[in-house]
């Protein structure tokens, strides 16, 4: 069992008025998505019955926990230890998944399959088969010589954090996304494209990447199509909880601070 110490980091720019985000051509609920039969919020227990679903040839590689430090003035503490990430390995493609940290429950807010089938399908086959179980795309990449292609699936009534407008007016994925859907460090760059204002146009005046929603994509590079990468995140999602794990952590070490003070004892001089 691998352990991992967390950082925190806290927001300090303001939070102010909300704007409407801005309206997708196509947005997909929810309910439609899911990577290898995982979905945004599951416990442990349903990962693990969804991975053996969807195959059940299916072995769990790697449980990881962790726990957040904090320091009393004195000495180095530590939270107790929670889910952090499971790895699993299917018959053509390694999946990881992600939990909140407490405060909040642990239940999935990201997972990321890579994978290379057996039989490579034409860029065109990948499509139709994720269009059948998702629904149409949002956007897509502009097509790249040999093949390659980002497409998006963008939750519906929730701000595209993922997704820019093009000088052209056209909508396509952010070439910023990347950073911005990996664990443990998106957090960190949400927010500090939010106070770049890189976010202006889906999020208003507010900045408050807790409003973004949850990004389905699926990335390519060749035809046909040999090796694939696949992200579920829920941006906004991800931020509440390490927010509150923020909270939580300052509370329990003003509490500790507040419980060596307390011992403390008038020295003889």
């Amino acid at each position: 069992m691998k352990k991992t110490v967390l950082g925190r980091s806290v927001l300090l720019a303001a939070v102010l008025a909300w704007s409407a985000p801005l309206v997708a051509q196509t947005t997909t609920p929810l309910a439609k998505m899911d990577i290898a039969g995982v979905r945004i919020g599951m416990t442990e227990a349903e990962v693990a019955k969804a991975i053996q679903a969807f195959d059940p040839s299916a072995k769990m590689t790697s449980r990881t926990v962790a726990y957040f430090p904090y320091f009393d003035g004195v000495n180095d503490l530590k939270t107790p230890e929670f889910l952090d990430q499971m790895g699993f390995r299917t018959a053509d493609a390694g999946i990881g998944v992600w939990f909140a940290g407490p405060p909040s429950e642990p239940r999935v807010f990201a997972i990321v399959r890579r994978g290379g089938p057996t039989q490579p399908p034409s860029a065109e086959q990948m499509l139709s088969a994720l269009t059948a179980k998702h629904g149409p795309f949002n956007v897509r990449s502009v097509p790249r010589p040999g093949g390659g292609v980002v497409v998006h699936w963008d939750e519906e009534g929730k701000a595209q954090c993922t997704v820019m407008k093009e000088r052209n007016g056209q909508r396509v994925p952010s070439p910023n996304a990347m950073g911005t859907l990996l664990p443990p460090n998106a957090v960190k760059v949400l927010e500090q494209y939010a106070r770049q204002d890189v976010f202006r146009e889906v999020l208003g005046t507010s900045r408050d990447v807790a409003k973004c929603g949850t990004v389905l994509r699926y990335e390519w590079g060749s035809e046909p199509v040999r090796s694939f990468e696949a992200w579920l995140v829920d941006q906004g999602g991800m931020v509440t909880a390490n927010r509150k794990s923020v909270q939580w952590v300052e509370q329990l070490k003003t509490e500790a601070v507040r419980k060596l003070q307390s011992q403390g004892k008038t020295p003889k001089l």
